[in-house]
């Protein structure tokens, strides 16, 4: 007896780096980027769905349809018009950005998992960090969100569990102590933000989105 059941075509990644300088108005911002291409896209539908949504999501693009090399460049230069649009105020000096974004890929099972991180400053007391996680289907190349792995019910279960387990973390017994402690409870839930491992589900919680900075 055989199997008539294809497999989805594996992607095969790779890096496409960028770095350059960019400078207007007496400001000058350093962009580093390393993204994780997948080298054999056009081998199938999904792949080649997949693909260009981590672009769009990578160099925050919205209905991008183009090369990793032209969304690099589309991406710097929406930087340069938002940030650095306006001179500085005379006598300020020179103002010095970064801004840093790395991601990779990698299979587990019959799911595509993309990891995109970054680092940035562009002002301010301090700069920024974030992590940002999508899930695809390898066979259909399409995104995987909550509402197909979970129930209401079991993601009310789940924020319930998230919930104690802050409790525990923290050393507090409901969530006046988490206000206490730096967080917004009411912002406490089942996050898209997640990524899948052979073992288990990881959610992430970016600065500022159930906390305070300081909590990272």
């Amino acid at each position: 007896a055989g199997s008539c059941t294809k497999r989805p075509v594996q992607p095969r990644f790779g890096i496409a780096a960028t770095d350059t300088l960019v400078s207007r108005n007496g400001i000058a911002c350093k962009i580093e980027y390393r993204f994780a291409s997948i080298l054999n896209a056009g081998k199938s539908p999904a792949l080649t769905a997949i693909e260009q949504a981590n672009i769009g999501y990578f160099f925050d693009l919205e209905a991008f349809s183009g090369t990793v090399r032209e969304a690099a460049a589309a991406a710097i230069g929406q930087f340069a018009d938002i940030y650095l649009a306006d001179s500085l105020p005379t006598g300020s000096g020179n103002a010095e950005y970064e801004i840093s974004a790395e991601s990779e890929g990698a299979v587990v099972d019959t799911l595509v998992v993309y990891t995109i991180t970054q680092s940035s400053y562009t002002g301010g007391a301090h700069g920024m960090y974030s992590r940002e996680n999508y899930v695809y289907s390898l066979d259909g190349g399409y995104e995987i969100t909550l509402a197909d792995l979970f129930t209401e019910a079991q993601l009310e279960s789940l924020g319930r569990l998230i919930r104690r387990k802050l409790y525990e973390q923290y050393d507090v017994r409901d969530d006046e102590g988490l206000v206490a402690a730096g967080f917004c409870p009411e912002y406490i839930a089942p996050t898209e933000n997640f990524l899948v491992t052979p073992e288990s589900i990881v959610f992430c919680y970016n600065p500022y989105e159930i906390g305070c900075y300081a909590l990272g």
